[in-house]
C-alpha cells in the first residue's frame, strides 16, 4: 500500500498561512521568591494571575585540572579553565500561544593555552499557538547542545572530548479537531532540519533533514472504539543520498474499554520500509494498552510485529507527593536526525520530574515554573542527570533502549537517580550489501549507565551534593573488542550569600579505560558564583 501524504501537508500548512495570529496581552514578570507561592489576601479585587515568568542568571566557575585533555588520548596537561555561561529561562503562557525558553552560552578560556578556547550554545526554545479556535495549532522550536563523536572518548565535561554543536529547527503546523463527541481528527506534517558545527577534523558528522507526516482518526471507547491511522517517516542526511530512510505505515485499531481508567486495544496494519537501493514491506499486528488511574499516574504501552522484528514502547510516570518517577522502555527505529524536544532529556529529567511533584501544589504553570527553578537553586539539585548519550549515527539504527529516573525529596534531603541501557545497531534492509561496505562507521554499541546525586541542607544557607556516575560502552559486530568505561565522582559545597547569589566550591575525580584513547583520569577542585536576577 503507497500513501500520499504530502497533499496532507501542504493543506495544513495552506490553513496555517492564511490565518492571522490573535495578540496577546502584555505580560507581567513575576518576581523571583525562595519561600512557598502564597495567594494575596484582602479585601477588593484580585489581581489577574501573571503571564510570564522570566529568571535570567550567569555562573562564573574557576576549576584547575592536573589533565585538561581528560579522554582525548593525549599525555595529561594541568591547567586552569574560567568558565562563563549566562542563561535564561523564560516561560510565558497565554490565551492563543505559550513560550518555554531555557537557553544560554557557555564560554570556556585554557588560561594555559593547552586546549582551544570557545564559546558554544546550549539549550531549547518551544512555541506552541492555537490559529484557529480548537482547530488549527502551530508548533516550532530550536534545541542546541553540545554532543560526544565517540562513546568510546571521555564524557564528563561540559566541553571536554571530541564534540560538537548540534543545533535542530523544528516546525510543525498541525489540526486536532473534535468533529463528534468522541470522535477526534489529527493531521501534522513535523519537519526538523538538523545542523552541525565545531566538527573539527571528524569529516563524518552531518547534518540533514527529518520529517514525519501522519492522519489519525479516533473514536474514544465507551465499551469499544477505533482508530485508524497513517504515518511516513523520512530522514535524509546532508551529501550522503546512501544513508536515507522513508517508513511508510498503516494502522487499524480496535480498542475497548475495561474500565473507564483503563483501556485495551488490538492493532493490525500494513508497512513499507524504503532505503538506499533497497524496500520491505510487512505486516503490522500487536496489542496496546492505556491506563490513567489519576491524573499524576498514566502508563502506555504497544507491542507489535514489524519489518524489524518485535517493536515495543512503554511509559510509565507516577509517584507519591514525596517521590516522583519516569519508566521508559523502547525498541524501534532511531534517527539521530529526529526532533530531541519531545523526550525527556538527560539535561532536564530532573526538574520535568520536579515540575510533577508540584502539579498538585501549584496547578498554575508559571507559578510552577518559578518553583522548580527556585528549588534547584537552592537545594543544588542538577537540572538534569546523565542518561542514553546521543552519539551521532551516519544513518537509520534499530535501537532497543531502558531509561528509568527517580526523585526523592525530605525536608532537608533529596535523591536523585538515573539508571539506563540501551543499544544500537546498524539497519539494512535485504539487498544492501553495498551500504554495508561504504559506510564509513558502524553504529553497533552497547551503553549501559547509573547516575546518582544526593543533596543535603547542611544550614539554611548551605547545601552539600554528592553525584557519582558509572558507565559502560561496549561494540559489538563490526565494533567488537571496543569499550570505554568512565567512573566520576563530584563533591560539591554551596552557599547563599543572597537570595539570588550563590558561592560554590567542589572537587571532582574522574577514571577512564578505553580501547580507543587509552587509560587515563582526571583530580580537579573549582570554585564558582551562580548569581540569578
Amino acid at each position: 500500500m503507497k500513501l500520499r501524504m504530502h497533499g496532507v501537508a501542504r493543506a495544513v500548512l495552506a490553513v496555517c498561512a492564511g490565518v492571522a495570529a490573535v495578540g496577546a496581552a502584555q505580560a507581567q514578570v513575576i518576581p523571583r521568591v525562595s519561600g512557598p507561592l502564597q495567594a494575596a489576601s484582602g479585601a477588593g479585587e484580585q489581581a489577574s494571575p501573571p503571564t510570564t515568568y522570566v529568571a535570567p542568571s550567569v555562573s562564573v566557575l574557576v576549576t584547575q585540572t592536573d589533565n585538561s585533555n581528560y579522554g582525548l588520548g593525549g599525555a595529561p596537561r594541568s591547567d586552569t579553565l574560567i568558565e562563563v555561561a549566562p542563561r535564561l529561562f523564560l516561560d510565558s503562557e497565554h490565551a492563543r500561544w505559550q513560550v518555554q525558553a531555557d537557553i544560554g552560552l557557555h564560554g570556556i578560556y585554557y588560561r594555559g593555552g593547552t586546549e582551544p578556547s570557545l564559546v558554544a550554545p546550549d539549550g531549547s526554545v518551544k512555541l506552541h499557538s492555537e490559529v484557529v479556535d480548537h482547530f488549527v495549532y502551530f508548533d516550532a522550536g530550536m534545541l542546541a547542545q553540545q554532543a560526544a563523536i565517540s562513546p568510546y572518548v571521555g564524557q564528563g565535561g561540559p566541553l571536554q572530548g571530541p564534540r560538537y554543536t548540534s543545533t535542530q529547527w523544528h516546525v510543525e503546523p498541525y489540526i486536532d479537531r473534535e468533529l463528534q463527541p468522541g470522535l477526534r481528527l489529527q493531521a501534522h506534517s513535523d519537519a526538523t532540519w538538523t545542523h552541525v558545527s565545531n566538527t573539527g577534523a571528524q569529516s563524518g558528522v552531518v547534518g540533514g533533514r527529518y520529517l514525519d507526516q501522519l492522519v489519525r482518526l479516533d473514536q474514544t471507547p465507551l465499551d469499544w472504539g477505533y482508530g485508524l491511522v497513517a504515518e511516513q517517516s523520512y530522514s535524509t542526511y546532508n551529501d550522503q543520498p546512501y544513508a536515507s530512510f522513508r517508513d511508510t505505515t498503516a494502522r487499524g485499531i480496535l480498542n475497548y474499554a475495561v474500565t473507564p481508567q483503563w483501556v485495551v486495544g488490538v492493532i493490525g496494519g500494513r508497512e513499507k520500509a524504503q532505503a538506499y537501493h533497497a524496500d520491505e514491506t510487512a505486516g503490522i499486528y500487536g496489542v496496546r494498552t492505556q491506563w490513567r488511574p489519576n491524573q499524576q499516574q498514566r502508563v502506555d504501552a504497544t507491542v507489535e510485529h514489524r519489518f524489524f522484528g518485535t517493536g515495543w514502547d512503554l511509559a510509565a510516570t507516577g509517584g507519591t507527593p514525596l517521590l516522583r518517577y519516569t519508566l521508559n522502555l523502547g525498541r524501534g527505529l532511531a534517527s539521530y536526525l529526529a526532533p530531541l524536544g519531545g523526550n525527556t532529556s538527560s539535561a532536564t529529567n530532573i526538574s520535568t520530574l520536579l515540575g510533577g511533584l508540584l502539579t498538585s501544589q501549584y496547578p498554575n504553570p508559571l507559578q510552577r515554573a518559578q518553583m522548580v527553578q527556585s528549588l534547584l537553586g537552592d537545594s543544588g539539585l542538577p537540572a538534569g542527570l546523565p542518561t542514553v548519550g546521543g552519539y551521532y549515527t551516519s544513518s537509520t539504527v534499530l535501537q532497543n533502549s531502558a531509561v528509568a529516573t527517580v526523585l526523592l525529596l525530605h525536608q532537608r534531603d533529596s535523591y536523585a537517580l538515573s539508571l539506563y541501557r540501551n543499544r544500537r545497531e546498524d539497519l539494512f534492509l535485504p539487498g544492501q550489501q553495498v551500504l554495508q561496505l561504504i559506510q564509513s562507521a558502524s553504529n553497533d554499541n552497547i551503553q549501559t549507565g547509573a547516575a546518582f546525586n544526593y543533596g543535603h541542607r547542611l544550614t539554611p544557607l548551605d547545601t552539600m551534593n554528592v553525584t557519582l556516575q558509572r558507565e559502560l560502552n561496549t561494540g559489538f559486530g563490526l565494533n567488537e573488542g571496543t569499550s570505554a568505561r568512565q567512573s566520576s565522582l563530584i563533591l560539591q559545597l554551596d552557599h547563599k550569600f543572597t537570595p539570588g547569589t550563590v558561592g560554590l566550591i567542589g572537587a571532582r575525580r574522574r577514571l577512564l579505560r578505553s580501547t580507543v584513547v587509552g587509560d587515563t583520569g582526571e583530580t580537579a577542585i573549582f570554585a564558582g558564583l551562580v548569581h540569578r536576577f
